[in-house]
């Protein structure tokens, strides 16, 4: 059957669908149902944001349905949402996006069938959601990464931008202030197109290593996902060129401890993504309620003061991890 068949089902299984009553819980149902999806099952990363997402249903008591493609592919997502909306199986979905355009027919057949929409971690077009659950703003990870490796770098040299797609809505928006403020504060670091490594560590891996091979004057390498971090730094570390090449980004202190340990990695950004997880399935059920301000401040559970407005939920400023707190963290 055809994406666009199925479409055609579903908004005829939305006209038909009982109303919702006002309270958000779906009329003649149980408790509320929350869909999980990230943008790929089976990394450190997502698996703290499932914690979290598994945290905050828990202290709601509402059921939560956790699933995903096993790589970053937008075609999966849309296969297991098509699922999801056809099954009734959900009343919130909190999802990843993978790619911010391809994603908004289906995201806006769930609304036409009655389901709250929230996006985290990278969004989509925001009429097809709800809200967006963001974990720092993009000006404050990616000036964070880029200060961070000009000081390593000295501020001149090349820099090789690792992401998994130049789609990524996240990383996009990354990689295009990274390179508008290195033009404005580093004139003489010269910013490298993007290279794809589709979230696949080895081929991450294989990526670095031509880099590091073919560009005699690249001084460091920023990844734009968790899995390029480390993955670069692995190809540094296969090079010997620790100490030549500097390796920043945003990971995860559990993929990243034995790079930072041995000195390939002096530093690299992230945030809190249990919190991540938890904040979205709160702003999902919130939402579903008809609780949730406009905008303002938010209490959400254990999280107090979330700013909230324009659309996006911001979870608060981006951490630096160095050697001395990569231990205090465990995800």
């Amino acid at each position: 059957m055809s994406l666009r068949l199925s479409r055609r089902r579903f908004l005829a299984l939305a006209a038909v669908a009982p109303l919702v009553g006002c309270s958000g819980t779906p009329t003649g149902s149980g408790k509320l149902r929350v869909g999980f999806m990230p943008k790929l099952t089976g990394i450190p990363y997502f698996n703290a944001c499932k914690k979290g997402a598994e945290e905050a249903a828990g202290e709601l008591g509402l059921p939560l349905v956790y699933n995903g493609p096993t790589k970053a592919d937008s075609g999966e997502q849309i296969k297991l949402l098509t699922g999801w909306i056809a099954g009734g199986e959900i009343d919130v979905l909190c999802l990843a996006c993978n790619d911010p355009d391809t994603l908004v027919p289906t995201l806006k057949d769930a609304r036409a069938a009655g389901i709250t929409v929230v996006t985290y971690d990278a969004d989509s077009q925001p009429a097809a959601r709800d809200w967006f659950v963001n974990m720092a703003t993009y000006d404050g990870v990616a000036n964070l990464m880029l200060d961070e490796l000009a000081k390593q770098m000295g501020q001149e040299g090349e820099l090789a931008i690792l992401t998994s797609s130049v789609q990524a809505p996240n990383q996009s928006e990354w990689a295009k202030r990274i390179k508008a403020r290195a033009k404005e504060r580093y004139p003489k670091l010269t910013i490298l197109p993007e290279t794809e490594h589709g979230e696949d560590r080895d081929l991450g891996i294989r990526k670095a290593n031509e880099l590091i091979a073919d560009r005699p004057m690249l001084k460091g390498i920023v990844g734009l996902t968790s899995v390029a971090v480390p993955a670069a730094a692995e190809a540094v570390r296969q090079k010997g060129k620790k100490g030549q090449i500097h390796v920043g980004g945003v990971s995860t202190p559990r993929d990243m401890r034995d790079y930072v340990k041995d000195d390939t990695v002096a530093s690299f950004v992230l945030w809190n993504p249990i919190d991540l997880g938890y904040l979205t399935v709160h702003v999902g059920v919130l939402t579903r309620q008809g609780k949730m301000p406009k905008d303002g401040t938010l209490t959400a559970g254990r999280l107090k003061g979330i700013n909230v407005g324009g659309g996006e939920v911001l979870l608060g400023e981006p951490v630096l991890f160095t050697k001395e707190n990569v231990d205090k963290f465990d995800f």
